[in-house]
């Protein structure tokens, strides 16, 4: 089974456990088992609370036929506040190698939300690649969205990037992040809800360390001082 199917049965059967209605007249109920003969191991964990919340969680682990070993989980929660669930697959290779993938998402009653998924590689020379993205929204109006693309050579450098979005009561962000050819640099851009705004920037290079600059300005554009 592949990682993208693996994972998708883990999250997809969690879910549909819950949506059936996991917890029976019982307040509880456990299963656990193992079969060591095969590397294989595997639990189940579901239960109801006394305002009539409903959880469970599964995994297994078991060998993937090449001195490896594959992971798997999925929960998923409901109750009087929303729903959530989560999911996540691993693959220990015997070469020293690891791949990973997981997926989340938050959902309340009140209109609010949070969803998101990552990957992470590791390859047997030591090279590296991780990604995400997330999304999320208050019930007030409040959002923040966040995604990024890394990947590491087995020298150590550094390539991909990320960017950061908030908006809120408050103000709003702007962030990104780039690394290349040894540097680093973030880059931030705040506005506050009285229209004072800050644009920044924060540098690393190797073996020549950091450097930064920022300015503020009030709602009229003058620049003031930065707090």
């Amino acid at each position: 089974m592949n990682p993208q199917s693996t994972l998708r049965f883990a999250t997809f059967a969690a879910v549909c456990i819950i949506a059936l209605g996991i917890a029976q007249p019982s307040s509880a109920a456990v299963r656990r088992s193992a079969h060591r003969g095969s590397t294989t191991t595997d639990h189940v964990v579901a239960g109801q609370g006394p305002n009539g919340g409903r959880g469970i969680h599964a995994g297994g682990t078991v060998g993937d036929g090449n001195g490896g070993l594959i992971h798997a989980s999925g929960g998923a929660y409901s109750g009087a506040n929303g729903t959530a669930w989560r999911g996540s697959y691993t693959h220990l290779q015997s070469n020293g190698g690891v791949a990973h993938q997981g997926a989340h998402g938050i959902n309340g009653t009140n209109g609010g939300y949070d969803n998101g998924h990552n990957s992470y590689t590791r390859n047997p020379d030591g090279s590296s690649q991780a990604s995400w993205q997330n999304s999320g929204r208050g019930a007030n109006g409040g959002s923040i969205d966040s995604s990024g693309n890394f990947s590491r050579s087995s020298d150590g450098t550094l390539t991909g990037g990320s960017q950061t979005s908030a908006s809120g009561a408050r103000g709003n962000y702007n962030g990104s992040t780039t690394a290349a050819n040894g540097t680093t640099t973030h880059d931030s851009d705040y506005t506050a809800a009285n229209g004072d705004s800050y644009q920044g920037e924060t540098s690393y290079s190797k073996g020549q360390g950091y450097t930064h600059s920022g300015t503020c300005k009030d709602a009229q554009g003058n620049v003031i001082q930065c707090h």
